[in-house]
């Protein structure tokens, strides 16, 4: 699967009943949060977050989890262009995608199918360079866009915002049709709202259950478990354990004890460190890390298909009689 990422503009969405828009109640979460959900089932990663009205309400109720956030101080005196080059230059600092989705925070209710058949179709398609989704006909989010694009939105300074920027651009367009209702209901509608709670109550109900666990391992005490190996993996991508506290939502210091920890159970370091530089240093794991992050995700894969099997066979009969 190619790498992509996704730019989620927040900075001008307006209160409704006193509440940000991205932060309205739907089917037991919130509409960004599910929205950053299925593209993180999806695979995506990173994800930049770009907020204006609220930016600090917004951020915490987000949190840093593989999420970078930045904020457009002046969203009330500029369009949707200015965030999505706020967004895309922060992507593209922090990792070079082959393609980036770029949605406003309220399209919560699209399936991680349709992300998905959006990726391949552009990776099969090399001549198309912006990809739109449609559903009976009406044009919806996210756009997909390829890399040469994104570089291109970045210096465009002409008018027109946003959707003048990507038809001066000259590209390849195309449009791929999706079996996929929510990615055209826009809750800026009036009953908007309601629409997406009554699809994702739909939708839900087709989504599997699933069961998951935390696979702890331990000497005289606990000392490597599924957020240790989340770290490890962030640093692995990121080559900075600063970078991969902040993606994990944790401080420096914690991070940097559960490592050292760890390394003492273990008997072997897990990160090479080297100062200086431009970037000021960065941290890779070592071989024997990278051993372990991998036999542990294979344990973590075995674990998760036995839970899942023993629910099927335990659990939803008695959840589907009650």
């Amino acid at each position: 699967m190619s790498k992509f990422g996704a730019v989620i503009a927040a900075a001008r969405l307006e209160l409704r009943h006193n509440i940000m828009k991205p932060q309205l109640a739907l089917n037991g979460s919130t509409v960004i949060k599910t929205t950053v959900d299925t593209l993180r089932a999806a695979g995506c990663s990173p994800m930049v977050v770009v907020s204006g009205r609220n930016s600090a309400d917004l951020i915490r109720h987000l949190g840093r989890k593989n999420i970078a956030h930045v904020v457009n101080a002046d969203y009330k005196n500029t369009d949707m262009l200015q965030s999505a080059q706020l967004g895309l230059q922060t992507i593209s600092a922090v990792s070079r995608v082959e393609y980036v989705f770029f949605l406003p925070a309220d399209v919560p209710v699209m399936e991680k199918a349709s992300v998905l058949n959006m990726v391949n179709y552009m990776k099969e398609h090399s001549e198309c360079d912006v990809l739109l989704p449609m559903h009976n006909g009406s044009c919806g989010h996210p756009i997909l866009l390829r890399r040469n694009v994104i570089d291109y939105i970045l210096t465009y300074r002409g008018e027109g915002g946003l959707r003048a920027a990507l038809a001066e651009f000259g590209g390849v367009c195309s449009r791929i049709e999706v079996d996929d209702e929510g990615m055209v209901i826009d809750v800026d509608k009036d009953g908007g709202d309601r629409s997406y709670d009554a699809y994702a109550k739909r939708q839900v109900k087709q989504v599997p259950m699933f069961c998951t666990t935390d696979i702890i391992l331990g000497r005289d005490k606990p000392f490597f478990n599924r957020q240790l190996a989340g770290l490890l993996r962030q640093i692995d991508e990121t080559q900075s354990l600063s970078a991969a506290c902040r993606n994990m939502d944790i401080s420096y210091s914690n991070g940097w004890k559960s490592i050292k920890s760890a390394e003492i159970q273990l008997g072997f370091d897990l990160l090479e460190s080297a100062r200086g530089g431009q970037r000021g240093g960065t941290s890779c794991l070592t071989k024997q890390a990278k051993a372990l992050l991998q036999t542990y995700e294979k344990l973590q894969d075995t674990i998760f298909s036995i839970c899942n099997e023993g629910m099927r066979e335990l659990l939803l009969p008695q959840v589907t009689c009650s």
